[in-house]
């Protein structure tokens, strides 16, 4: 997505905030199949599909079958979870 980019480094793609998009909204914009990605953040917390973007916000996407350091469990079970996000436990 980032020109020139390398996996050795940080990417960051800038895009145009657009009011009322959702999360699947953006997906879409990018191009990227919802099927395709994991567990994905809006400024470090776990997104949902519906989860409107706020402007001047850094988003964090990962490919679906990518793992998160102990299986996300410090996000996802263990004090900082957000019981209304869905979990998938591939």
């Amino acid at each position: 997505m980032v020109d020139d980019a390398r996996a050795n480094e940080n990417t960051i793609l800038q895009l145009e905030h657009k009011t009322g998009e959702t999360f699947a909204d953006f997906l879409e914009r990018l191009g990227v199949d919802e099927d395709d990605v994991g567990d994905c953040f809006l400024n470090g917390k776990l997104v949902k599909p519906s989860d409107e973007i706020p402007d001047d916000v850094r988003i964090g996407l990962f490919p679906f079958n990518m793992r998160l350091l102990c299986g996300g469990q410090h996000l996802k079970g263990h004090g900082y979870t957000q019981s209304d996000v869905d979990v998938d436990y591939y």
